[in-house]
This record gives C-alpha cells, structure tokens and sequence, in this order.
C-alpha cells in the first residue's frame, strides 16, 4: 500500500535526485476534486525540491469548485479563509512522455503543520486499502477507460472515427495516435492491456492492468492525462464525460476488483458461482450498497442518460456471471486463467466521477459485505428487461436512481459510505453534486452534454 507523501528528507532527496538525473524539467501535480475534476499546479525543475519539502499552496475551497465553476458552500470549508499544502508523491511520479522532461506526481493534500488533510480524497481511499489489508485481504483493482476522440475546434467538434464498433476500418485510422500512445505508456510504465474503438462513434477504450487500490486510481488518471495529451499532439480532442454526443452511447469508467486472502483466490471452481466465500461475500456487500455507489460512480448531470437499458451501463440492481446489462458483472475469466483472473466488474461507474471516491466506496461496501457475511442472491442470466416484473421483484432487481438528485439522496442515506468518506468529504461532495444539479440538471441534453464535454 501506498505511504501519504511526506517521507524522511533523505528518501524525498533520493526521489527529486532520480528526477532530475533523468531529465525532468517540469512537474504537474493534481488532485481531483469533489467535480471529478482534475486541478494541476507545475512547478519547474529549479523548484521540485522545495515544492516537495515544503508543499504547494491551494485553497482548500477547491474541495466545493463545481463543474460550472462556481463555489459551493459547507460547513466544512471556511469559504476563502485557511489554506493546505499539496504535497507531490514522487513514488508514483510518472513521465508523460518518452523524453521524460515533463513528470507528474498526484499530489496528497496536507495543512501547513503536514497533517492529511480531512477532504483529501485519496487518503480516503488509503484508509480503505488499509482496512482491506487488516482484513487478510489481497485488493487488486482494474480500470478500463472509455472515451471520446474528436478533430475540428472545440465549439464545434467531429468525431474521430464512424465505426463500425470494434472494427478495423477506426483501428487503422487511429494506428498513429494509437501507436504514440503505447510508446507513452511503456515510458511512463504502464503497461496497458487493450485498445480498441468502442461502439459509439469516435469512441476508444483502453483496459489498464489490474493493481493495489491507489496505485490503479494513480495509473488511471497517468493514463487520462497521457491521452488527453498525445491527442493535442496529434491535432484531435478527447472527451471523457459521461455523454459526449447527445442521444450516443456514453463512456463508462468501469471498475474491475477482486480480493485474495493467504488461502483463497477471489474464484474458486469448486465454489457456488465459481465463487469463493469471502468473494461472494464481498460482491454482495457491492450489491446492497448500489443505490448509494451510484451517487459517487455516476454523479454527474449526464449520467443517468448515459446509464440506460441497452447502454450495457448497469441500469438494474443485479449481478450475474458475463451478464453487461447487469450493474455487477461477474468475469470468471478464461480457462487457462482461473481461478486468479476471476474478478467482478461494476458496471455503472463513469469518467465523471472522483476515481479515488468511487475505488473508497466500493471498497468499503465490499469490506462491509464481507464483515457482516451478507449472502449472495441468485444471479440474472439474462437481460434484465427480459424478465416480467413479478420475476424481478422475486431476484430483488429493480431500477437504480434514475435522476441525479435521487442517487445523492441515497448516499447521503447510506451509513456505509458516510462512514467510508467522512462527513468533511461527504458533506463537500453533496453540496458540489447537488448545486450542479440545480445549476445544470435543468438544460436539455444538448446543452449539459456542451457544457460537460471539455470538463473532462
């Protein structure tokens, strides 16, 4: 598990020394905020020393920055008063590029006495990874990322590729970016394990490689930030909101865990299900806590158009083995793979959301589950929409909140995640999520998915 920032002076020295004899001119640290937004300060070479000694200086009112820009309101943030230190992580500092002169570093955020800030997101989820450890528990979390690719100016974009879905016609006309782009990752050390054009038009999706719980937040948003980059390059626009063309297929952000203890992989052939216990265990604790998880996974104003029947988006509460309409999806894994690859995707997740919320959150309701020994219901084996009603009220699936305002309701009902988050960041989040709502949720589609394009 990932250590908060702050090291002994001669581990940080050792860190900038390797930087800076490896080339590095400038760093980009971030953090993202409570909007799913992604804030960066650079600091040159000249200056990476002290910036890690001493922090870099940031409002702590960026935890109520919304997505329109405005600034929320809460008790847990003294409006314009106070400020914290944004402390680089250089151990999980990355090139963005094979010259390896421009780094980043996610950054945790600390007070002026070097104490973890009570909004920092990513220690949330560090107390997460903790609980799991504690717990005998092996957490390794995939990310696979969809987004959009765009030619043409930003007030009036084009899609990059017509389809089809998956096919080879889109694959060869992005073979230049697409190449660029795993020369990118190899240098940074991410070492992806798919790419491929999605099924809406100018659609992608990278899968990266599965990792311990901060460690494959950090790599997501390496992997973001390496894209959105190579795309400038190459003359094209990416866009990882949730709905980047109205009436399309959305992009997902779908999230892939599984667990181990000393004695069991998350599969076991001879369990229920392929399942073994503490498994079942831990998908059932997803799964009772999916109204809430839908609050943090999908929070934007686009996201319940994005999360529909037949969008594959996790719609219904339920899981099922290779079931893409069902919000959990059980990968088994192939053959000559099991039972270690065997793992759950969680469907409903999309690139709005906080990466290192939504990883605290499923990762605590999976802990509860497991804690409380909470049993697994029967799988859907088919298509949700494919049973009568009578049949879903017997498996218990049902519709998960179909306006933003009705998943907020549900976390902030959630005692599980209030726990998992705290009430500094529940209660900053609630307050972002819900004046976007107010602000934004009552434009037509056209004009929330303009107004959210270029936000991500």
């Amino acid at each position: 598990m990932t250590s908060p920032s702050p090291s002994t002076p001669e581990a940080q020295d050792e860190l900038v020394d390797a930087l800076l004899d490896g080339g590095l001119r400038m760093l980009i640290t971030t953090i993202v905020d409570n909007a799913g937004i992604t804030r960066a300060k650079t600091v040159p070479a000249a200056r990476l020393r002290t910036a890690v000694r001493d922090g870099i200086g940031l409002s702590p009112v960026f935890a109520l920055m919304c997505t329109d820009d405005a600034i929320a309101s809460s008790p847990a943030v003294n409006g314009p008063v106070g400020d914290m230190r944004l402390i680089p992580d250089l151990a999980a500092a990355a090139p963005l590029g094979v010259r390896g002169d421009v780094v980043w570093a996610p950054a945790d955020q600390f007070d002026q006495e070097h104490r973890p800030m009570d909004i920092c997101q990513r220690s949330a989820l560090r107390r997460q990874e903790q609980r799991a450890v504690e717990a005998g528990l092996t957490v390794l979390l995939g990310l696979e990322l969809e987004f959009t690719m765009f030619t043409g100016d930003p007030d009036d974009p084009r899609v990059a590729h017509i389809g089809p879905p998956y096919g080879v016609i889109p694959t060869l006309q992005l073979e230049d970016f697409a190449r660029d782009l795993f020369d990118a990752f190899e240098a940074a050390g991410l070492m992806v394990e798919q790419l491929h054009p999605e099924y809406g038009r100018g659609q992608v999706e990278v899968a990266l490689p599965p990792a311990s719980p901060v460690a494959a937040v950090d790599q997501a948003l390496l992997a973001r930030m390496i894209i959105h980059r190579l795309a400038h390059r190459h003359g094209l626009l990416a866009s990882f909101s949730p709905v980047t063309v109205a009436g399309a297929v959305g992009n997902g952000a779908h999230i892939h865990f599984s667990a181990a203890t000393a004695d069991a992989h998350f599969g076991d052939s001879e369990g229920q299900y392929g399942l073994s216990k503490h498994a079942q265990h831990l998908i059932a604790g997803v799964l009772a806590e999916l109204d809430g998880l839908t609050g943090v996974l999908a929070p934007s104003v686009v996201s319940a158009d994005r999360r529909v029947p037949g969008n594959w988006a996790g719609a219904f509460t339920c899981w099922g083995p290779e079931n893409r309409e069902a919000a959990l999806r059980l990968v088994p894994g192939s053959i000559t793979s099991r039972p270690a690859s065997t793992n759950c995707e969680i469907k409903i997740g999309d690139p709005s959301a906080n990466l290192y919320l939504a990883a605290t959150a499923v990762l605590a309701s999976a802990l509860t589950g497991l804690e409380e020994k909470l049993p697994l219901p029967a799988p859907a084996e088919r298509d949700p929409v494919m049973y009568t009603e009578d049949e879903r009220t017997r498996l218990g699936i049902r519709r998960l909140p179909t306006t933003l305002e009705a998943a907020l309701e549900a976390l902030e009902n959630s005692p599980v995640l209030r726990a998992a988050l705290g009430e500094p960041i529940l209660s900053t989040f609630l307050a972002v999520r819900r004046h976007d709502a107010g602000s934004l949720g009552g434009l037509s589609l056209e004009d929330r998915v303009r107004a959210l394009r270029w936000r991500y």
